[in-house]
């Protein structure tokens, strides 16, 4: 007897999830562009401590209030920050199992990598700087109309949407901060004008990034639910 492959597995809805992530990527930054404009950071205002305070009157008080209020404000804007970031990782995230999910069902070509790598592809050292993009390469390859045109999804010509994306996000996220390490251990580390105008440098890559991010997840949702719309006319009801 011949046995049949199943029938491939429907797409399921996207469209939610890609509204989720694409607001929760513009509140990370606009997280990001208030805490750049807001003020230097919490070694800024750690830099300023005084030092040796005396307590022989209630006077002298009121500098180490003050301190600790910075502090205080500082670290709950830093708690903030990171909270956004989070959110924002975890929306992508769920949007991108989704997607791949559904890019599976669509060609007979299998993508690059398994899924567990959709997590631990971003922070795997060295091969974090290409596996993300290669998985989001893969769906993309397998959504758009007329999905995978070769035998290797590998060969697929590429999206400069996507190369664009990526280079923004390894500029803001790694390249120029590791440079502004560097640039700091060598000189004067209690600079914090220098600090400043490093953040807002690395505020541009990192604000594209998020635009571009948001634009390859409405285009592929776009792909996807198109795809889908058409199947479930198709199918009986």
């Amino acid at each position: 007897m011949r046995l049949h492959p199943p029938p491939p597995r429907p797409l399921r809805p996207l469209r939610e999830l890609a509204v989720v992530a694409v607001t929760a990527l513009g509140a990370a930054a606009l997280a990001e562009v208030v805490w750049v404009l807001a003020g230097s950071g919490l070694t800024s205002v750690l830099g300023r401590m005084p030092e040796g305070p005396s307590l022989r009157s209630i006077e002298d008080l009121l500098p180490l209030v003050t301190f600790l209020v910075r502090v205080l404000g500082t670290s709950v804007a830093v708690a903030w920050l990171f909270l956004v970031r989070a959110v924002a990782a975890i929306a992508f995230l769920v949007w991108l199992f989704r997607a791949r999910a559904n890019a599976e069902s669509l060609p007979p070509v299998p993508h690059r990598w398994f899924r567990v790598l959709i997590v631990l592809g971003w922070v795997l050292p060295v091969v974090n700087w290409w596996i993300p993009k290669q998985i989001m390469d893969d769906v993309w390859a397998s959504s758009r109309p007329g999905g995978v045109r070769g035998e290797h999804i590998g060969r697929e010509a590429h999206s400069g949407l996507i190369w664009s994306w990526w280079v923004s996000w390894l500029l803001g996220s790694w390249m120029l901060p590791l440079v502004g390490v560097l640039l700091f251990a060598a000189g004067d580390r209690n600079s914090s004008g220098g600090a400043f105008w490093l953040d807002v440098v690395t505020l541009a890559p990192t604000l594209a990034a998020a635009a571009l991010a948001g634009t390859v997840i409405l285009r592929i949702t776009k792909a996807q639910e198109g795809r889908r719309t058409r199947a479930a006319g198709l199918s009986p009801p």
